[in-house]
C-alpha cells in the first residue's frame, strides 16, 4: 500500500493521510483537513479521490469532506453512530471490516471507542502481517488522545490495553496529530530518566520544524510512551504518579495507572 502523510499546518497539528492500493488503483483520504491540500495532492498526480475514512466526528478530522465530496463523490466511511454527524458519511463500518482491499492487502476497521465513542482505527495488513496502524486520536506519539470533547478516560484504557498493547512491535504508527515534543516532556516530567524519551526527544529537536516527523513503531512507542507502560511502570514513573494525582494508583492495575496519566495530562 503507497501511504502519504500530509501535514496540514492546522491549528491542532493535524496529520491526513492518502492511502493508495497499487493493485487497484482506488485512493483513500483519512481524515481530510484542508481539502484545497489534498485536491492539489490528487490532481498533480491524476488520481481520483474513490473513499473518505474520518476516524471519528470532530471537525477538525472531518472538514474537508464537503468540498472533496462536491467534486469527486468518494464512498465516505465512518463509525456507525457518526452516520448523521459526519459530513456525506453514508457506509457504517464495524470492527472486522476490510475497505481498500485487493489480492493481499486491505485495512481493517478496529473499533476504538475512548476518546469519542465514534471512533475507529485502522490496521495496514500486507501478505497477512500487519504493517501500519491509523489512529486518529486515539494513540499518539508518546501520548493518547483527551477524553474530554464525548469520551471517557476508563474506556480509552480498556481500548488501549486490550486492543493496542498486544499489537506487533514493528507495525509503524500513523496518528493523527504531531504531539511528539508535548507528549515527550509530559514523559520526562514524570519519567526523568527514561533515556528512550530523552533521546527521542533530541532526535525530534534536530528535524526542520513543521516539516520533517518522526515516524515510530509500536515497539518504540512502549519505551517512551507512558500510556503503553501501564502494566510495568518504572520506578520512577509510580513515584512521581502516586505523588502528582489524586487519584488511586495501584501498581497492578494497569486501568488505574493509565487513568492517573490521562487525568495529569489533562491538567499539564
Amino acid at each position: 500500500m503507497e501511504v502519504f502523510r500530509i501535514y496540514t499546518r492546522s491549528p491542532l497539528r493535524n496529520f491526513t493521510y492518502i492511502l493508495r492500493n497499487p493493485e487497484t488503483f482506488q485512493t483513500l483520504s483519512i481524515d481530510p483537513y484542508d481539502p484545497n491540500q489534498i485536491d492539489s495532492f490528487l490532481e498533480k498526480r491524476g488520481w481520483n479521490l474513490d473513499f473518505i475514512l474520518n476516524t471519528h466526528e470532530h471537525a477538525d478530522h472531518t472538514s474537508g469532506n464537503e468540498v472533496l465530496f462536491q467534486k469527486y463523490k468518494p464512498i465516505v466511511y465512518c463509525h456507525p453512530a457518526g452516520i448523521g454527524k459526519i459530513p456525506h458519511a453514508t457506509h457504517p463500518i464495524k470492527k472486522g471490516d476490510r475497505i481498500l482491499t485487493s489480492s493481499d492487502r486491505y485495512l481493517e476497521i478496529l473499533d476504538t471507542p475512548g476518546h469519542t465513542f465514534c471512533h475507529v482505527c485502522l490496521l495496514l495488513v500486507e501478505q497477512g502481517k500487519s504493517k501500519a496502524i491509523f489512529t486518529g486520536d486515539t494513540l499518539f506519539n508518546a501520548g493518547v488522545g483527551n477524553c474530554y470533547r464525548g469520551g471517557d478516560p476508563e474506556i480509552l484504557a480498556r481500548t488501549i490495553l486490550e486492543q493496542i498493547y498486544p499489537l506487533e512491535n514493528e507495525i509503524v504508527l500513523y496518528p493523527g496529530h504531531d504531539y511528539l515534543e508535548s507528549n515527550l516532556k509530559f514523559t520526562l516530567s514524570l519519567d526523568p530518566s527514561n533515556q528512550y524519551a530523552i533521546d527521542t526527544l533530541k532526535e525530534s529537536d534536530r528535524l526542520q520544524k513543521d516539516v520533517e516527523f518522526l515516524t515510530t513503531t509500536l515497539g518504540k512507542e512502549k519505551k517512551i510512551n507512558t500510556f503503553l507502560q501501564c502494566d510495568r511502570p518504572s520506578k520512577d514513573l509510580l513515584e512521581n504518579l502516586r505523588k502528582k494525582s489524586t487519584l488511586h494508583v495501584t501498581k497492578n492495575d494497569p486501568k488505574s495507572v493509565f487513568v492517573s496519566l490521562r487525568s495529569l495530562r489533562d491538567h499539564w
